[in-house]
């Protein structure tokens, strides 16, 4: 057995160790007393990791198959590998393990300043909860939103909020996909499980997304809101990550070209 293969092999005893010390309810996932295997099931990881069933099995059986670094960080992830079982996992696959960085103080800071350039489009910068950190006066006047508020928990509970997007049901399961892939982003911190169950006690349509685990929804492009003086509103959404803030996420709403809203836009500009 050459090297190569004695890593894969290390590889898929340490991911079917791991996978079997879970158990369902530790990701948010039901129990079933008819399970006949302890932990959880190569096909629950593969969902929770948002890759194929067929490729994960293939991982945990050896097979000589490529691994990404993004796809080593979803399946420790959805393992809720932390410290030496996280830097393990890594070594096994041959990758680098990411260095993630909180929101410096100090880049939060010039966040207004950033915001203030831009004059004809929404934008707003967030944390890993989801709480508006910064703003501009265009996305404040447009969305509504304003510093400290909480996108998510809003959108969830103020049905008013929700009202703005014809494609209500699409952008909750957006929504929530999100959050619960962002909370996997840093397992164990406990903030994320406080404020889901915060908007879950008042939203049932939310609980039933983070109950059920909804993850494999992706991000919508195009934002269709419904603004009460402008009307509808089609914009297209940017997301950056200030360097050395991995979780402070910028999001910028470009105008459409030929939606009208670029000219709509201007007029309350």
């Amino acid at each position: 057995m050459d090297e190569s293969e004695a890593r894969r092999q290390s590889l898929a005893r340490f991911l079917r160790a791991k996978r079997e010390q879970l158990r369902p309810q530790d990701v948010g996932l039901p129990n079933s007393s008819r399970r006949r295997t302890p932990g959880l099931r190569r096909e629950e990881v593969a969902v929770l990791a948002n890759v194929g069933v067929t490729w994960y099995t293939w991982l945990e059986q050896g097979r000589d198959i490529g691994v990404s670094s993004v796809v080593v960080d979803a399946i420790g992830q959805a393992l809720r590998l932390e410290g030496g079982d996280l830097e393990h996992l890594y070594e096994l696959a041959g990758k680098q393990q990411p260095v993630r960085r909180s929101a410096a103080a100090e880049i939060r800071a010039i966040m207004d300043r950033i915001l203030a350039g831009f004059t004809q489009s929404p934008a707003y910068a967030v944390d890993r909860y989801w709480n508006v950190v910064a703003t501009n006066p265009i996305s404040e006047y447009v969305f509504g939103i304003s510093v400290g508020s909480n996108c998510l928990e809003e959108f969830f509970t103020k049905p008013d909020v929700a009202a703005h997007y014809p494609h209500r049901e699409l952008a909750g399961r957006m929504m929530a996909a999100q959050f619960h892939r962002q909370a996997a982003m840093y397992a164990g911190d406990a903030t994320f499980t406080m404020l889901a169950d915060k908007i879950a006690s008042v939203s049932a349509e939310f609980k039933d997304y983070w109950d059920s685990y909804v993850v494999g929804v992706e991000p919508h492009v195009d934002i269709v809101f419904d603004h009460n003086q402008m009307g509808r509103l089609t914009l297209e959404s940017v997301v950056l990550n200030p360097l050395g803030s991995d979780d402070l996420r910028v999001f910028l709403y470009l105008p459409k070209p030929g939606s009208g809203t670029a000219e709509a836009l201007a007029r309350a500009s």
